[in-house]
C-alpha cells in the first residue's frame, strides 16, 4: 500500500495577468482508507484563477471488544477512540459473521445514523461466531478499527421460511400477493421478513412484511415481462435465527392492450388538416403504460403523418393528415407492441371528407379593346380554407348569360388552378363577363364577380367635325391631313366671324361613327377673340356630340378650336378647325 500523501491545508495556482479569466477545480483522487490507521485525500486544481482546498487526518479508533453472556442474544461492544488528528462525527459498528465473511451494521448505526459514545449493545444477535469493527466518520471520510476478538453467540431457535405466489403466472401490471411463512419446532417467529427479486428487495406496494402468525406478506405489480426468482429471507428475532425460503419462479408475460383512434374533425373536407389521436392502454388484469409506436391505416393504406410522432408518449400518439378526395374513410390505430405490451388494432373511425369550397376570380388582358381585338380572361381558382389542394376540372366564361367561344386558351384547370380564354368582340358595348368553375368530386363549383369589359369601335380611328356653321350657317369646311393624327379643317367668314361644330369620331372616310356604348368625353380649347376650353360628350352608341364646340375670330384675325380625345389604346386623337 502506498504512502498516503502528507496533509495539504491549502494549494493555489497564480491567475493569469488578466485577472481571474476562470476557475476549474477537478477533484484527481480521493482516496478513503479503510484499514486500520488514519484517512487521507489529496487533490489537485487545473485551470486559470486560484483556488483552495482544506485537507486533514481521521484517524481509526483501537481496542476494541465485543463480550457477550452465555445464551445472550445481547452483545457489548467498546472501543477508544481516535486520539489524533481530527474528531469524528461519530461511529459506525459493523459486525462480520467469521463463518460466512457476512458484514452488517450493528448496534443500530448506518451510514447516516451514528453513535457519539464509545460503547454499545448489538442486541439480538443471531447464533454464530463474529467479530466487531468500529469505523470513524466524519464528512464522508471514514476510517476503520483493527477487528475485536472473536465473540461466540449462541441463544436461537432454528426457523424454515417458504413463500408462495398468488397468481403464477401474470401479466405486466398485474398485483400479486407473495405470502412467506415463517415456521420453528416450538413457538411462532415474530419479526420481518425482506422479499427479494433475484439479489434486489422488492418494493412492496402493500401487505404486511412484519410477521403475523407467522406469515408476512408484498404485493407488487411487476412493471416488465420475464420469468423473476422470488425468496423471502426472515431476518430473525430472538430467540428465532434468520432463514431464506427456497426461490419461486414467477413468470411475467407480455399484458394485453386495447386501442382507440379518434378525430379532431369529421367530418372534414379536402385539404383540411385533420388530427388523429391513438390512445394504447393495459386490459384487466395487466397494467402498466404501453411504450412504442403506432401505425395509422386508412383502410388497408398506411397514412403519411405530416405532423404528429407515431412514438407513444404516456400511452398515446397523433398523426395530422390532409386527406386529398372526397369520400368516407376506414381509419385503424395499429398498436405495435412491444416486450411488455402486446399488439391491438383500434375500432374503425368512419372519416367523411366532403369536398372543399372553391372561390374563383377573373382578370383582363386589358380593361378596354376595339372590336375584333383579341382580349384574354385568366381565371383562377383556389379552395377556401380550411380545405386546400388545387381544383381540377373545367371553367366556362360568360359575356352575361352567353357562353364566350374561346378562340385559344386552356379552359381546363392547370396544375396552378389556373384557365384562360381569348376571344373578340364584334360589337361595342359594356360587357359582363364571369368565368363559371364547374367543380368536382373534391371541390365544389363556384363564379366569379363579373368583370366590366369595354369594348370600341375598332372603326373609329380619330376625331371629326359636324354640323359646322359661320354665323349660324351651315358650311362645308375644307379638310386636310389624315383622321387621328393631323387632321385639320378651315372655313371662311368676315371679321368677328363665329365658326360651331359638333366633334364626332370618325373613320378613316372622316365619316362619323359611334364609338362606344359608353358616355366619351372629348376635350376642347379655342384661340381668338374668346379664348376657351371645355368638354363636350358622345352619348353610348352615338355619332356625335349634342353641345357644339366654337370659335370666334378677333376682327381679321383667324381664329381655331382645337378637340382632343385619349382613346382606349393610349393614343390621343386630335382634330383643328380654323375659321380664317
Amino acid at each position: 500500500m502506498p504512502a498516503p500523501t502528507p496533509p495539504k491545508t491549502r494549494a493555489r495556482r497564480a491567475a493569469p495577468s488578466r485577472g481571474v479569466r476562470a476557475l476549474r477545480v477537478t477533484v484527481l483522487m480521493a482516496v478513503l482508507m479503510t484499514v486500520s490507521g488514519t484517512a487521507w485525500a489529496s487533490w489537485t486544481v487545473s485551470g486559470r484563477g486560484t483556488g483552495t482546498a482544506p485537507t486533514a487526518t481521521l484517524s481509526a479508533p483501537s481496542s476494541v471488544t465485543a463480550t457477550a453472556a452465555a445464551g445472550a442474544t445481547t452483545v457489548s461492544v467498546a472501543w477508544t477512540p481516535p486520539s489524533a488528528g481530527v474528531a469524528p462525527t461519530g461511529y459506525r459498528v459493523d459486525r462480520t459473521d467469521v463463518t460466512t465473511s457476512a458484514t452488517v451494521a450493528a448496534c443500530g448505526t448506518s451510514p447516516s445514523t451514528l453513535l457519539t459514545t464509545t460503547s454499545c449493545n448489538d442486541p439480538s444477535v443471531p447464533d454464530g461466531t463474529f467479530r466487531y469493527t468500529v469505523v470513524a466518520v466524519r464528512s464522508g471520510w471514514t476510517a476503520t478499527s483493527p477487528s475485536s476478538a472473536s465473540v461466540t453467540v449462541q441463544a436461537s431457535v432454528a426457523t424454515s421460511t417458504s413463500v408462495r405466489s398468488s397468481a403464477n403466472p401474470s401479466v405486466v401490471g398485474q398485483p400479486v400477493t407473495y405470502t412467506a411463512t415463517v415456521s420453528a419446532v416450538s413457538g411462532t417467529p415474530t419479526g420481518s421478513v425482506t422479499f427479494r427479486d433475484g439479489g434486489s428487495a422488492l418494493t412492496c406496494a402493500g401487505g404486511s412484511q412484519t410477521l403475523s402468525a407467522g406469515t408476512a406478506t408484498c404485493t407488487v405489480a411487476p412493471a416488465s415481462a420475464g420469468t423473476r426468482s422470488i425468496t423471502a429471507a426472515y431476518a430473525g428475532s430472538a430467540p428465532y435465527a434468520g432463514s431464506s425460503s427456497a426461490a419461486v419462479s414467477q413468470v411475467v408475460n407480455a399484458a394485453a392492450t386495447t386501442t382507440s383512434v379518434t378525430s379532431s374533425t369529421n367530418p372534414s373536407v379536402v385539404g383540411q388538416s385533420v388530427t388523429f389521436t391513438a390512445t394504447v392502454s393495459a386490459s384487466a388484469p395487466g397494467g402498466g403504460t404501453p411504450g412504442g409506436t403506432v401505425t395509422f391505416k386508412d383502410g388497408a393504406t398506411t397514412l403519411t403523418c405530416t405532423g404528429g410522432t407515431p412514438t407513444l408518449t404516456s400511452g398515446s400518439t397523433t398523426c395530422v393528415v390532409s386527406l386529398v378526395s372526397a369520400g368516407t374513410r376506414s381509419i385503424t390505430a395499429v398498436y405495435s407492441g412491444s416486450a411488455d405490451h402486446l399488439t391491438s388494432t383500434s375500432p374503425t373511425v368512419s372519416q367523411v371528407v366532403g369536398a372543399a369550397v372553391t372561390t374563383t376570380t377573373l382578370t383582363t388582358s386589358a380593361q378596354t379593346v376595339r372590336t375584333g381585338q383579341s382580349v384574354t380572361y385568366t381565371a383562377t381558382v383556389a379552395a377556401t380554407a380550411p380545405g386546400g389542394g388545387v381544383p381540377t376540372g373545367g371553367v366556362t366564361f360568360k359575356d352575361g348569360s352567353t357562353v364566350i367561344t374561346c378562340a385559344s386558351g386552356s379552359q381546363t384547370l392547370s396544375a396552378a388552378g389556373v384557365a384562360t380564354c381569348t376571344t373578340t368582340f364584334a360589337t361595342a358595348g359594356s360587357r359582363s363577363v364571369t368565368a363559371a368553375y364547374v367543380g368536382t368530386a373534391n371541390h365544389s363549383a363556384s363564379t366569379s364577380a363579373p368583370l366590366s369589359q369595354g369594348v370600341v369601335n375598332g372603326g373609329a380611328v380619330g376625331l371629326v367635325f359636324s354640323g359646322v356653321t359661320v354665323n349660324g350657317t351651315a358650311v362645308t369646311p375644307s379638310c386636310t391631313g389624315t383622321v387621328g393624327s393631323s387632321y385639320t379643317c378651315t372655313v371662311a367668314g368676315g371679321n368677328n366671324a363665329v365658326v360651331a361644330a359638333n366633334v364626332a369620331f370618325g373613320s378613316s372616310t372622316q365619316t362619323p361613327v359611334s364609338y362606344s356604348g359608353a358616355t366619351e368625353s372629348i376635350g376642347w380649347t379655342s384661340t381668338g377673340k374668346s379664348a376657351g376650353s371645355g368638354t363636350v360628350t358622345v352619348a353610348p352608341n352615338a355619332t356625335t356630340s349634342t353641345a357644339t364646340v366654337t370659335a370666334t375670330k378677333n376682327g381679321v384675325n383667324a381664329a381655331s378650336v382645337t378637340v382632343t380625345f385619349t382613346e382606349s389604346g393610349g393614343s390621343t386623337w386630335t382634330a383643328v378647325l380654323t375659321v380664317s
